[in-house]
C-alpha cells in the first residue's frame, strides 16, 4: 500500500498537473506539497487533505485512510451517533461484501425517500 505522499504525486501526475499548479489550487505552497509528496513530512492537516482531494479528483476518505487518519467530520459524526459505530461493527463482523453493502445503502436511500 502506498503512503500518502507518493499517492498524491501519482494522482497529480494522472491529472497532468504541475506541483506548482496543484499547490496553488489547493492553497498551499509548492515547497510544502513537495515535502508531503517526498515523505519528508507527515500527512497534511485534514482541511489541506480535503482540498488536495478536490483538486486531484480523489476520494477524501481514501486519502485519509492512506494518511492513517479519519476525516474529523466523520469522527465527529461517529462520536455523536454511537449506533453508526454499531452498524459498522455489524457490517465488519459479518464480513459483508460490496454487493451486500450496496443493498444496505439502496435500502436506506429508499427508506429515506419514501
Amino acid at each position: 500500500m502506498k503512503s500518502i505522499g507518493p499517492k498524491l504525486r501519482e494522482l497529480r501526475m494522472i491529472q497532468g498537473l504541475s506541483l506548482r499548479k496543484t499547490a496553488s489550487l489547493s492553497g498551499i505552497s509548492p515547497a510544502y506539497l513537495s515535502r508531503i509528496e517526498s515523505g519528508k513530512i507527515g500527512p497534511p492537516k485534514p482541511e489541506t487533505l480535503k482540498s488536495l482531494a478536490q483538486v486531484l479528483g480523489a476520494d477524501p476518505d481514501a486519502l485519509f485512510q492512506l494518511a492513517s487518519g479519519i476525516d474529523p467530520e466523520i469522527a465527529d459524526l461517529l462520536g455523536k451517533n454511537p449506533r453508526i459505530v454499531e452498524l459498522l461493527r455489524l457490517i465488519a463482523t459479518n464480513n459483508l461484501n460490496n454487493e451486500q453493502i450496496e443493498r444496505i445503502i439502496m435500502f436506506i436511500r429508499q427508506y429515506i425517500l419514501n
